[in-house]
This record gives C-alpha cells, sequence and structure tokens, in this order.
C-alpha cells in the first residue's frame, strides 16, 4: 500500500519558535530599559544606586525562564524521542481508525470558560492515540494550522512510542495515511 507522511517528528522542529521569539522580546526589553535607564543615570548629579530586584532584571528573567522552559524542556522532550527511534524503541501499527472521537475538555480555570481539545481513536482494534490538540509537545497532537480530518474506516499507519509510561497513551512520532 501506498502512504504519504503527514507527521515525521525528524521532519519538525525541536520546540515552538513562538516561544523563543517571546523569550528573545523579554530578554532584549530588559536589556534595553536597563541601557536606557543607565544613559539617564549618567546625566543626573547623583546617580541611583540600582541594587536589588529592578524592572530590568524581572525582565530578563522571565524571559530566561520562558526560554529554559519553552525551548529547553521542549528541545529536550524532542531529542529523548529522536534517541528513542534511532535506538529501536518505536513500533508500528497499521490498519483503520475505529472509535474516532473529539471532545472538548474544561480546564480548570475558574475565571474563563476555558476548553481544549481532546482527540482520541484506536488504529486498527489494539492501539489507543489520544492527545490534546492545542498542547505543546513532542510528537503528534494535530495542532498545526491544517488540522487532519479523521474518520472512522481511514487507513493509517502510525509509528509510536510509550514516551509517558505505559499508562498514558503512546505518542505518534511518524504518521503516515492512505
Amino acid at each position: 500500500m501506498n502512504y504519504r507522511t503527514v507527521y515525521d517528528i525528524a521532519q519538525e522542529p525541536p520546540f515552538d519558535t513562538a516561544a523563543a521569539w517571546l523569550a528573545a522580546g523579554f530578554i532584549l526589553l530588559g536589556i534595553i530599559w536597563r541601557l536606557v535607564q543607565h544613559a539617564k543615570d549618567r546625566k543626573r548629579t547623583e546617580p541611583p544606586k540600582r541594587t536589588g530586584i529592578t524592572t530590568p532584571k524581572v525582565l530578563v528573567i522571565f524571559g530566561s525562564l520562558i526560554a529554559l522552559i519553552g525551548i529547553g524542556l521542549m528541545g529536550w522532550d524532542h531529542w529523548r524521542l529522536i534517541r528513542a527511534i534511532e535506538g529501536g524503541e518505536a513500533q508500528v501499527v497499521e490498519g483503520p481508525i475505529q472509535s474516532w472521537g473529539i471532545e472538548r475538555v474544561r480546564t480548570a480555570r475558574r475565571d474563563k470558560y476555558e476548553y481544549n481539545t481532546y482527540e482520541r481513536f484506536y488504529v486498527g482494534d489494539s492501539i489507543w492515540f489520544g492527545y490534546y490538540q492545542n498542547v505543546g509537545q513532542a510528537g503528534f497532537h494535530n495542532g498545526k494550522s491544517e488540522l487532519i480530518q479523521f474518520k472512522d474506516g481511514m487507513l493509517v499507519r502510525a509509528t509510536y512510542l510509550y514516551a509517558d509510561g505505559t499508562d498514558q497513551p503512546p505518542r505518534i512520532v511518524k504518521l503516515e495515511m492512505k
């Protein structure tokens, strides 16, 4: 059978570029703010001593935390899945999609009515996949601008890993469709 690849983790970037731009923006804003402060302080007869927590320091620290979490953890998660694939841990299942479903799951926020979209299906009658579409994690989660429209009976081949333990649904690292 001829399948076409719709997702391959090896072809995906290791982290979301939006997180990188956000982190860089906060760090850059903190640096510029400090440079402007320094230029203004030099013009004063008695420049203030800026010790302790200042706004520029908070901005740089916040940007660094975004970089650490958004880039560092996402990059590490991507890297470990690639290593697992190279180590031969990936498994493949092929067959029709069964019991496909999508549901809105309410978040824990109390101030707003916010929902996440959870998608789930079986491939064949053996392996169950489930994921939140809008989550940022390595592996397929149907979160791109072009959503893949699944339906029961559609033939797919999924390469997957139990990245989060066997009591969680496996992550799809390569998805091919007929």
